[in-house]
């Protein structure tokens, strides 16, 4: 596996394929919502595929888009996105998809597990591509309306008419993807990586925090200020990750990574990650991912129900604090 970036730019794609196809963008959470409208206001033809009862009719035609059931969706088109959540695509692409499609068509996906544990399977005269944002659909859209773009991760499953490339950069163009830069890779990849950060990395970081409150509690400190603490934390190596800030006090951070090393993350720790690339590579974790997914009855549960939680009653009691955590998530529920 190559190790450095292939990454594709505006002046690596053409607007044109993408503007030649008739497109169907299925569903309308929030990010067929960006793709649906950033696909418009780059000359696409777009409409939008719901249920006659389902919610987000009203905000597509509100939007300005065109709304019909997701057969009829698929029937008109030669390009169709689904991108809502894995555990509808079977279902979504056997009773709309797989009826209306003919060789040469195309499929894109918003990420790649579905393709790659066998969720569904696309017939192989189809062109099937992946185009991953790597933030949030509001953000999506937010940037292509100021000119600019969310990075994504684009790949190719199929090429069936030799041309999948050309339109999957194309695609990505019309979101404004590659004014940031599009990565290309592999649906194989994503979902690998994805489901590993998903489930591992997550997982782990969660599990470390958890021990680290419960360290702090028994150490003599008040709950409220072991979250506080642990919160604080969380929110300056955030920071680093993802805004690329330097730490807040350099010298205690080396000093931490130190006593880390020491014994809470050392050299056994990458051997222990790496062992569990191995339900990773062959299939048996996704598996129980999916059977969560498509499981028909509600999971048992303890008949005295959930113990209490301290880190969350805790967590509630230091964010009910922020009165601006209250009006940020009152503006997110008014709308966009």
């Amino acid at each position: 596996m190559s190790t450095t970036a292939d990454i594709a730019y505006d002046d690596d794609a053409d607007l044109v394929p993408i503007q030649h196809r008739n497109v169907a963008v299925l569903g309308y959470d929030e990010l067929a919502r960006a793709h649906a409208l950033c696909l418009r206001d780059s000359g696409v033809d777009v409409r939008v595929g719901l249920p006659a009862d389902e919610a987000g009719r009203g905000e597509a035609e509100g939007d300005g888009l065109r709304v019909v059931s997701p057969y009829e969706a698929c029937e008109e088109s030669d390009l169709i996105a689904m991108l809502g959540p894995v555990q509808d695509h079977p279902e979504l692409f056997a009773t709309a998809v797989a009826p209306n499609v003919v060789a040469g068509d195309a499929l894109v996906v918003g990420q790649g597990f579905g393709l790659r544990y066998d969720v569904f399977r696309p017939p192989a005269d189809l062109d099937v591509i992946m185009v991953t944002s790597l933030e949030a659909g509001d953000r999506v859209r937010s940037e292509y309306d100021e000119g600019r773009g969310v990075p994504a991760l684009v790949a190719v499953d199929q090429d069936a008419t030799g041309q999948a490339w050309p339109l999957a950069l194309s695609y990505a163009r019309a979101l404004g993807a590659t004014r940031a830069g599009v990565i290309r890779t592999t649906v194989a990849e994503e979902a690998e990586s994805a489901l590993f950060a998903s489930t591992v990395v997550a997982g782990a970081m969660a599990a470390l925090l958890r021990a680290s409150y419960d360290a702090l509690v028994d150490a003599g400190c008040r709950p409220e200020v072991a979250y506080l603490r642990v919160r604080r934390a969380v929110q300056g190596v955030a920071g680093e990750v993802v805004g690329g800030q330097g730490p807040v006090d350099s010298a205690l951070r080396a000093y931490g990574e130190g006593l880390a090393a020491g014994g809470i993350v050392d050299a056994s720790t990458h051997a222990r990650l790496a062992e569990l690339w191995g339900p990773v590579r062959d299939g048996s974790l996704a598996a129980d991912v999916a059977e969560q997914w498509f499981r028909t009855e509600p999971a048992a549960t303890a008949d005295d129900g959930p113990a209490p939680d301290p880190f969350a009653a805790a967590g509630g009691t230091v964010r009910a604090m922020m009165g601006w955590l209250r009006a940020g998530a009152a503006g997110r529920s008014e709308g966009r």
